[in-house]
């Protein structure tokens, strides 16, 4: 990508790690959650439609548990369990009399991103973590496991641990749009759950991207939750990310198979067909500037109530319900699924407006 594109609103750094093309992707600063994130992951996809796998890289509140002795710095990788994705939207749930159902489950990651993960795994057991060799390239600079300075009992028994390499875990991670320093809250959602980690991205973009999701424990989303050790837990997760795409085989990822489909349709053909269908439209529709006019060139429910439900059930949660900043969201996904589809309606997207009773 020699040039910014004509709308282009993420920056992106290109390089190489072993026989893979790669282009990071950094959020927007200050800009967080699962709104953002599947943002970002429809954008990333519009400028790099080969894209072959993704991985969301960053930090994570650690859940310790019984089951769990997670310690700040530790990586946390979601892997699926009998019956989830290893990405978890804790709080998008339906409300029924007598309980509280998850609405929408997340995808899982790419298959061949599990493979790879289970193999890392594997080796770990009978030849350690071949990730921390790529921590060397951290010498001399800022990267330190933070002095143990702290009050909650909880974060000063992690710290006094012998300060050995940071662990991998492997589990569920919940995902969600709320800031949480309670350790009482947080155990409460996880109670269900059995998960390793909390964060506020991932559920917004595995369901654009199957990304391979790796977190460094940067705390432990109670009242001592800080940035001290931000650096450290993050920088943790890059090595194990590097690890991944060095073992991943580059011949698994010679197209075909592709994330997007071989027959997604170009931007500009997708413009031409819809405004070829807007010449014949009695309507004056203005398509390229209104989600409703995009929708009714459509034939879909083009309501306020309608579009809610596709922001819900896409997780486009950026704006407010039926302002211009989700609506513009919103003209992004549904071109984007157009493009996936042919220029054709999916089903999904019907289903995705369909308003409950």
């Amino acid at each position: 990508m020699p040039i910014r594109k004509a709308g282009q609103t993420v920056q992106y750094l290109l390089g190489r790690i072993g026989p893979h093309n790669v282009e990071i992707a950094g959020f927007p600063a200050s800009e967080f959650g699962i709104g953002i994130a599947a943002s970002v992951a429809t954008e990333v996809l519009r400028d790099f439609p080969d894209l072959e796998v993704g991985l969301l890289v960053g930090i994570a509140a650690g859940i310790p548990s019984p089951n769990h002795n997670i310690r700040l710095g530790d990586v946390a990788v979601a892997v699926p369990s009998d019956d989830t994705a290893g990405v978890i939207g804790y709080d998008m749930v339906k409300v029924e009399p007598e309980e509280i159902k998850l609405k929408q489950w997340q995808n899982a990651s790419s298959p061949i991103l599990r493979s790879t993960i289970t193999n890392i795994r594997a080796q770990s057991e009978y030849e350690g973590n071949k990730f921390l060799g790529h921590l060397e390239r951290f010498k001399g600079t800022s990267y330190k496991r933070p002095e143990a300075h702290v009050r909650s009992k909880q974060l000063a028994q992690a710290m006094r641990e012998p300060c050995g390499p940071p662990a991998v875990h492997y589990g569920q991670i919940l995902s969600g749009h709320r800031v949480i320093r309670s350790a009482k809250h947080r155990d409460d959602i996880n109670r269900k759950y059995d998960a390793i980690a909390i964060e506020m991205e991932a559920a917004g973009m595995v369901n654009r991207l199957p990304v391979a999701v790796i977190r460094g424990i940067s705390d432990f989303a109670d009242t001592d939750k800080n940035d001290d050790c931000q650096f450290y837990a993050a920088a943790n997760a890059a090595a194990y990310a590097k690890e991944l795409l060095v073992q991943l085989q580059s011949s698994a990822l010679a197209p075909p198979p592709r994330f997007v489909s071989p027959e997604r349709m170009s931007q500009a053909s997708l413009n031409l067909l819809l405004d070829q269908r807007a010449e014949d439209n009695p309507q004056k529709l203005d398509w390229r500037h209104s989600v409703v006019d995009l929708l009714k060139l459509l034939s879909l429910d083009a309501t306020l109530e309608a579009r809610k439900q596709l922001a819900r059930r896409w997780n486009v949660f950026v704006g407010k319900d039926g302002d211009a900043v989700q609506n513009v969201a919103l003209h992004g996904v549904i071109t984007d699924d157009l493009a996936k589809n042919q220029g054709q309606v999916s089903r999904n997207l019907k289903e995705a407006l369909f308003v409950d009773d």
